[in-house]
């Protein structure tokens, strides 16, 4: 892979129509909400454009859901895009993985695995639920990007029964927030700030671009990775209760000289940049990683 380093952040970026449409076949019947400016959907896919770790990743929460009786509807939509974009997504409970760098014509597309876990005895109520979890889309313009905003709610009275699993493909993404609940959130291919907020889930943040802008990554009872082009840069605030702190920087002014700094916390400097890389865990170890090939990874990160 050719190396990339930093982005002109003013480069100009055409956006094409904001028109969300579902892509596969029939699955459930149920609406998921609006999209674009905003148009509402009530077809949903079975099949989209998947990739093998999405296959993978559809095949692990089917085999998951066989055992504890749960329902779940597949709906699959995709978003024509020209150039680069930001998202802003937030949901109420569940899995989001953000793969950019793919090569998908000019779309975004969406994968939403809507699941409802009501117990084996209840799987009609469960069914006839998921129509309550709606997803909105919308392209939000007036920067110098497009930004693509993506809510997930539920008016189910048991909302703890519901969740919303989100993979999203698209060709470039330069700054990305993600909010959700209990479910991990993996980020690849970001070029610019990165803010993840959930619970009892991993957190992955990889890329190859160097960042230079503020990043927060919080969780609690998951690992977080955080793997970056060398060239990245900023001020570390990593605290890790209960669990440990690995880093490896292979270049730059890496100073780590504050008295405070011990296995599970990190205050340190990298670089002149005055971008916050901020970083909080809880029963789970934090690993940094600034290399020249940080797309080079294994499926376990043990050591950075």
């Amino acid at each position: 892979m050719p190396a990339r380093r930093h982005l002109d952040l003013a480069a100009p970026v055409r956006f094409l129509a904001s028109a969300l449409s579902a892509v596969g076949a029939p699955c459930l019947s149920a609406a998921i909400g609006t999209v674009g400016v905003i148009a509402f959907i009530s077809t949903t896919g079975c099949a989209g454009h998947s990739s093998v770790e999405r296959g993978i990743d559809r095949s692990a929460s089917s085999i998951a859901a066989s055992f504890d009786g749960s329902v779940t509807e597949e709906r699959n939509y995709v978003l024509p895009v020209d150039g680069i974009i930001d998202i802003d997504l937030e949901t109420f409970a569940g899995d989001v993985v953000i793969r950019s760098g793919r090569e998908t014509k000019n779309e975004v597309r969406m994968q939403v695995t809507v699941t409802a876990s009501h117990g084996a005895d209840r799987t009609d109520e469960a069914r006839a639920s998921l129509a309550q979890v709606a997803v909105k889309a919308e392209i939000r313009r007036g920067g110098d990007v497009p930004t693509l905003v993506l809510r997930g709610t539920t008016e189910h009275d048991e909302a703890w029964l519901h969740q919303t699993d989100i993979d999203i493909e698209l060709p470039e993404l330069r700054r990305v927030h993600v909010k959700t609940r209990s479910g991990k959130v993996h980020i690849y291919e970001n070029r610019g700030a990165c803010s993840v907020e959930t619970s009892d889930g991993d957190i992955r943040m990889i890329t190859p671009w160097a960042i230079t802008e503020d990043v927060t990554l919080v969780t609690r009872g998951g690992e977080i990775v955080f793997r970056s082009f060398t060239g990245t840069c900023g001020t570390f605030d990593i605290d890790c209760v209960n669990g440990k702190v690995l880093t490896r920087v292979e270049a730059g002014d890496w100073r780590v000289v504050d008295p405070r700094n011990d296995h599970d916390t990190l205050h340190a400097t990298l670089g002149t940049c005055t971008n916050k890389i901020l970083i909080r865990n809880v029963d789970a170890p934090v690993t940094i990683s600034i290399v020249p090939e940080p797309m080079e990874y294994g499926s376990l990160f043990s050591a950075p």
